[in-house]
């Protein structure tokens, strides 16, 4: 799915697994709305500057940002609830 449709009331969210992450850095720089974050050795996508190219995924070499979550329009996990996880929250 790329985009999001401004229609719908369901979004899909991009996370990081913070189990899978190496926190080498490279979704960091390779994010051209600059929505990764990284926190100690956390790493977390701002949904709100997400665009959903996929660039960070392509780049990441352990699989962590291959992660997807259906949530609500309005809803998405903030930058805060992803740094407090060392799990991903169940899916759907």
């Amino acid at each position: 799915m790329a985009g999001i449709d401004p229609e719908s009331e369901l979004v899909r969210q991009r996370l990081v697994d913070p189990e899978a992450c190496s926190a080498c850095l490279s979704c960091l720089a390779a994010c051209p709305e600059t929505a990764i974050e990284m926190r100690g050795r956390m790493v977390a996508i701002d949904p709100a500057r997400c665009r959903e190219c996929g660039d960070c995924e392509v780049e990441c070499a352990t699989g962590a940002i291959e992660n997807w979550r259906t949530v609500s329009r309005g809803s998405e996990y903030s930058l805060d609830e992803q740094f407090g996880w060392s799990t991903l929250p169940r899916g759907e």
